[in-house]
């Protein structure tokens, strides 16, 4: 039973949800059947394991109907009664959260029933109250638009007949603006999942529809200063669409620079990622200045918290500003950002992660005794920290001139990457371009015969998938200069 659909579900309730539900079922408008309140009784026991021996089916029905033989069908008919009843709870207690929507609702429903005063003022209150900081910006101008339509209605049916009363109060150009705000807003943001999705799969869909819309916006994108999200979404296409042009990026930034605190957080964690995705293409291509555009997004994100999903930090969100800091030499902030989100994390991922970037940061400052002691604690529990861990190690070692540990590690690497069958390919192959590239440094310095080191930087540099490439960068050009260095004093 511990499979079933109810149970499943009744594992997704918090403490406080489960005892609300047996509230819920206890009031007769809702269940009559006293077998299904039974049931209900005897499995919230077992919350939150519903350990599979304790919520047998027969030695529940024996529970509910001591004098009767077990029936399936009719153990079926009150579990399925049970299971629609959690299903009603969880809607109307969604319903019932969503201010706008209850209240919106509860006004309709009012003056149908003839018992409100006057809903135009009542509609116009909740008007003044809407905060855009509080939806989804297609969301708030949906809202706007449903509000001023059922004001129209309002006005129309109170006042049937003396047409004076109404005919100039009536805002069609109003509702007209806001429902296609909301339109197109809508539609932005689905064009701009379209787009990522093309990207991130390598997969071409019909776009024709979008591009008319956008060629649309563009001939009137002057007449949106009234709703500045409409021209953030507008350019965040843009930057996608024309990756060569960076206007689009900085043009996103200056609005966001004014309003940011005014946009909804969901909005504005769409808004930052996408930036920020630009920023690595950049990277990628050679642009180092992108490297403090990207922290600056970082710092937004976590001043605004838009990096909290169900109330955590996600691992390689933890991550990845540990390595967009230290490449930029901000110790002394991967040192406070480290210890100060720890608590953010995952419990699960909490430790791993927290002892993982501490190492990255001593090995940055130079103590990599201090890294490797740390990386040896590390308990492996994430697919991708296994690979970084190693990257880690691999780096201390020819930091230190741990010539055996060094070779060691890079041979159970290169198995321990061709093994793994279930790694996507571009992570594979960031991966595997850090073995190679490590792999030439190492034989180089073996042999002693700096000659291929301006071929490989060549290759290097072109290659845009690469796990730690501006380390390795670093590490061709000191041995560059130390070539030069060697050749100046032979001349000498």
């Amino acid at each position: 039973m511990k499979d079933h659909s109810l149970i499943k579900l009744l594992r997704t309730f918090s403490g406080e949800e489960i005892k609300e539900f047996g509230e819920f079922i206890s009031n007769s408008y809702y269940n009559k059947r006293k077998a299904v309140k039974k049931l209900y009784d005897i499995i919230r026991k077992q919350y939150p394991d519903f350990n599979e021996k304790n919520i047998d089916k027969k030695n529940i029905y024996q529970l509910i109907f001591p004098d009767k033989k077990y029936s399936e069908s009719s153990f079926s008919v009150i579990i399925h009664y049970l299971h629609d009843l959690a299903k009603r709870f969880i809607t109307l207690k969604k319903f019932e959260e969503n201010t706008f929507e209850y209240n919106f609702n509860l006004e309709s429903e009012l003056f149908d029933r003839k018992q409100t005063g006057n809903p135009g003022k009542i509609l116009e209150k909740y008007l003044k109250e809407l905060d855009p900081s509080n939806y989804l910006s297609d969301d708030y101008y949906k809202h706007k638009y449903r509000l001023k339509f059922e004001a129209m209605f309002y006005l129309i049916e109170s006042n049937y007949g003396v047409y004076e009363k109404f005919l100039d109060k009536l805002d069609f150009q109003g509702m007209y603006k806001d429902f296609h705000y909301h339109y197109l807003i809508k539609s932005m943001r689905l064009y701009l999942n379209l787009l990522n999705t093309e990207k991130i799969y390598n997969r071409i869909y019909d776009k024709d529809r979008f591009g008319k819309m956008m060629e649309n916006i563009e001939s009137e994108i002057g007449n949106f200063e009234d709703a500045p999200i409409v021209k953030i979404y507008y350019y965040l296409i843009r930057m996608l669409i024309e990756e060569s042009n960076d206007e689009f990026y900085f043009k996103v930034k200056e609005i966001l620079n004014g309003i940011s605190y005014k946009i909804n957080i969901d909005d504005l964690a769409e808004i930052y990622i996408n930036m920020q995705n630009f920023c690595k293409r950049k990277l990628s291509e050679g642009k180092q200045n992108f490297l403090r555009e990207e922290f600056d997004i970082l710092s937004k994100q976590l001043e605004a918290k838009t990096y909290l999903v169900n109330g955590n930090m996600h691992s390689i969100f933890y991550r990845n500003a540990v390595n967009i800091a230290l490449k930029l030499k901000e110790h002394e902030w991967v040192k406070n950002f480290i210890s100060i989100f720890k608590e953010d994390l995952q419990k699960e991922y909490r430790e791993s992660n927290f002892l993982y970037c501490s190492a990255q940061y001593e090995f940055y400052v130079k103590n990599y005794d201090t890294s490797l002691e740390m990386l040896s604690k590390l308990k492996l529990d994430e697919v991708y920290l296994k690979y970084e861990v190693k990257i880690l190690q691999m780096m201390i070692y020819f930091e230190t001139d741990s010539h055996e540990n060094l070779f060691s590690l890079l041979e159970t690497y290169r198995h321990f990457l061709k093994n793994n069958e279930m790694l996507p390919g571009k992570k594979k192959k960031l991966y595997l371009n850090f073995y190679k590239y490590l792999n030439k440094l190492v034989n180089i310095k073996k042999k002693k015969d700096r000659s291929e080191l301006r071929e490989i930087k060549k290759m290097l540099e072109s290659e845009a998938i690469v796990n730690n490439k501006d380390w390795l960068m670093k590490k061709i050009d000191e041995d560059m200069r130390e070539t030069q260095y060697s050749k100046k004093l032979r001349r000498a």
